[in-house]
């Protein structure tokens, strides 16, 4: 083995000292501009039905008031994009990565069928994510009524304006998503932060994604990579009754299996490794350092993806770029949990 490939013992980094915005979402309550994303609403008879052919997730089991977290798929069953479905008793909306937009808009065109009418509202609507342990305590004085559950979706009144509000999954951070007219957006923010609810920049909200495990496309999910490769089964549901793009490819993939899976990792002594370097498990290079940050309540954690033979917690992985090599370790996913106010 050669000296590039043996990791230098390395004293511990320091603790990283929190941001602002990152104490207040990780600690109390902080909120951020979702700019971009994509919003398309599905209205008529068969906007349901629709849906349902579109996305992964069984609409029929999905009640008018709740969304869902699923997919959308492209005929050989790469990732397009993640989708939230949220179902409403004379709509649905779709609500896609800002990345995405144009693409998602073009897939679900492109299938339109049955008695349906599609309207893109992204540039009317403005989406503001309130996150942290004190969320629904901060926004309780202010917003009626309160979505209750996780995946409630209520329509709204925040402060005199009108919004609906979705309570998010267990599978993240505690909060609530606000959806307002466009030209409400800025006299929302001021509300939220008179009741102490302050903004975070982008950097903060990446590291709170990352810490929840959270893959996005582009960057650690991959242009050829299925929900098997992504670890995102949890997003589908075959068989449900209605063929959605990329069901037979999928299926084939499940017979032939996966090849590699993403897999979260921690380094060893807590030092920070170059985004994009080399991934090697037992001495074979199987991928890149898909994505990295330094979490003050985790040390240095990212993303890459594995062979699936080494998937499993406490896998030994070793990061290379130029020189230097860091030992790291496969850890499970979200690398945090909640925590009580």
């Amino acid at each position: 083995m050669t000296s590039a490939a043996t990791p230098m013992p390395q004293a511990p980094s320091p603790t990283p000292v929190p941001s602002p915005g990152y104490h207040a979402l990780s600690n109390a309550a902080a909120f951020w501009v979702a700019r971009g994303l994509g919003q398309f609403e599905i209205a008529g008879p068969d906007a349901h039905a629709y849906v349902n052919r579109v996305a992964t997730a069984d609409l029929s089991l999905l009640e008018p008031g709740h969304f869902v977290h699923s997919l959308l798929l492209r005929d050989d069953a790469s990732i397009l994009d993640r989708v939230s479905v949220y179902r409403f008793p004379e709509r649905v909306m779709l609500l896609v990565d800002a990345a995405q937009r144009e693409a998602a808009w073009d897939h679900i065109v492109m299938r339109k069928r049955g008695n349906v009418r599609l309207r893109d509202i992204s540039d009317d609507m403005g989406v503001v994510a309130v996150r942290g342990p004190a969320s629904i305590t901060r926004l309780a004085p202010l917003l009626s009524p309160l979505p209750t559950e996780p995946g409630d979706v209520v329509n709204a009144r925040l402060a005199g304006i009108d919004v609906f509000a979705a309570r998010t999954s267990l599978d993240g951070p505690e909060g609530i998503d606000l959806y307002c007219r466009s030209r409400d957006l800025a006299s929302l923010e001021r509300t939220l932060q008179g009741a102490s609810i302050q903004p975070v920049n982008d950097d903060d909200w990446r590291l709170l994604r990352l810490e929840w495990g959270i893959a996005t496309i582009g960057q650690e999910i991959d242009p050829g990579d299925t929900p098997l490769e992504a670890g995102l089964e949890r997003l589908v549901a075959e068989g449900k009754g209605a063929p959605f793009p990329g069901e037979t490819a999928l299926a084939a993939r499940r017979q032939t299996g996966a090849l590699k899976r993403l897999v979260g990792f921690h380094v060893v002594g807590d030092e920070m490794v170059p985004a994009g370097a080399r991934v090697s498990v037992a001495g074979v290079m199987v991928d890149r350092v898909r994505s990295i940050d330094m979490s003050p309540r985790a040390g240095a954690i990212g993303m890459t993806a594995v062979p699936t033979s080494a998937v499993a917690t406490g896998t030994a992985l070793m990061l290379l770029s130029g020189e230097r090599s860091w030992l790291a370790k496969v850890v499970h996913r979200p690398f945090v949990m909640r925590t009580a106010t």
